[in-house]
């Protein structure tokens, strides 16, 4: 018998993994895949960004310092529209940080908390493990299948941590709503003559927002949002081709797009689902909500999921815990993160309404806000705390204590 079962070992469930355990608790990670090594580096990398609260659930793990020197900081985020006059500029130093958030590889920051999930004598990982189903009643009763053989996990507490399409989601008969973005996002990396290397910038375009994040030198990941024809014709065309429909749309102050990396598409849907428990089992990350990509808030919405759970589970033994009490248990974790969520979403499909409207009238209403927003302090502050991931109250993981 374990005391909490995690579905599905991405970066949502190693770092869930590391804030439940305890000396007292044992968890257990199935993941469907393998963390065979995958060298990929360079412009091949594909990358993510880090909020402030995600920094500080890091440092509670004492993973920070490692993370930190292979991550490139933010320091200023340019924000404005194409073809308008309208900029706003958010500065890490008006709010006293350092920065206002990190980019880092995402194979960079999967090793980094491999290694401490492998080092923890609390924890378990079973690779290759296919989730096949899950049963509930006094404790619950996980099935997957490993090495051609069907294995089964008895828990205590299970989080599904599987991914938009959750199979787990959908053995614990909870549904899910969808709506189609009707955009694609085209992925790059890239490399630029003038380098910013503290600064990120979101450019929004009428077919949808762009952004630039820096990863260090010269090399800057490109999120590139648009309407899935042009999604589709932009990917067939070559490094050079490529390179100047960035220029063009992007402009010129990071100087020239010198070198691109292969391009990769995704069709943009919000999943969201319709409850984020059932008895002993409570849905995080994507499985909970799978967001557009506009705020960047995906996995930092997820790990404020966990910092949620650590909150209510921190000193609790789970052997005191029967399912009435986890019941109760489960329902202020869906109070508490259902206000967040909902608020984080509203943010996100508000941007993409607003930005995305090709009307010329609201083009020029667009252009007037981001210039007003730029001389409002408070309103400025209150859009940067968001963004940080600051905004939406506080535990002791956002304190960056456990």
């Amino acid at each position: 018998m374990r005391d909490v079962a995690i579905i599905g070992g991405g970066l949502v469930g190693l770092c869930a993994a590391l804030v439940l355990q305890h000396p007292r608790r044992s968890v257990t990670i199935i993941e469907a895949g393998n963390f065979a090594p995958r060298p990929v580096a360079g412009l091949a990398a594909r990358s993510i960004a880090l909020s402030i609260s995600s920094v500080q659930i890091l440092r509670a793990l004492g993973l920070w310092s490692q993370i930190e020197a292979q991550a490139a900081p933010i320091r200023q985020i340019h924000v404005s529209a194409r073809a308008h006059w309208g900029v706003t500029r958010l500065r890490a130093r008006d709010y006293e940080l350092d920065a206002l958030g990190y980019v880092i590889e995402n194979q960079v920051l999967s090793d980094c908390l491999l290694q401490a999930v492998l080092g923890c004598a609390q924890i378990e990982l079973q690779q290759d493990a296919m989730f096949a189903s899950i049963r509930q009643d006094t404790w619950l009763d996980i099935g997957y299948h490993q090495q051609a053989r069907r294995r089964r996990l008895q828990a205590k507490l299970a989080l599904i941590a599987d991914g938009a399409r959750s199979q787990a989601r959908a053995a614990l008969g909870i549904g899910y709503q969808s709506i189609d973005y009707g955009q694609t996002v085209v992925i790059s990396n890239i490399e630029v003559s003038r380098a910013r290397t503290d600064t990120a910038y979101e450019r929004f375009t009428t077919g949808g927002p762009l952004a630039m994040l820096p990863l260090g030198g010269k090399r800057y990941a490109c999120v590139w949002t648009m309407k899935p024809a042009a999604a589709e014709q932009l990917c067939r065309e070559d490094d050079t081709g490529f390179g100047a429909a960035l220029q063009d749309w992007f402009g010129y102050r990071l100087g020239l797009i010198e070198t691109a990396s292969p391009r990769f598409s995704l069709p943009l849907q919000r999943t969201r689902a319709d409850a984020l428990k059932a008895g002993r089992c409570l849905l995080i990350g994507n499985a909970a909500n799978a967001l557009h990509p506009v705020a960047g808030q995906g996995f930092n919405l997820a790990l404020r999921d966990i910092a949620c759970l650590h909150e209510l589970f921190c000193e609790q033994s789970l052997d005191d815990l029967d399912n009435a009490a986890i019941a109760r248990l489960g329902d202020e974790f869906e109070r508490q993160r259902l206000r967040e969520q909902r608020r984080v979403i509203r943010y996100g499909d508000g941007l993409v309404t607003l930005f995305s409207n090709q009307l010329p009238v609201l083009g020029q209403l667009r252009a007037t806000g981001l210039g007003m927003l730029d001389l409002l302090p408070a309103l400025k502050a209150q859009a940067a705390f968001s963004g940080m991931g600051l905004g939406f109250g506080g535990n002791r993981l956002l304190r960056g204590h456990l």
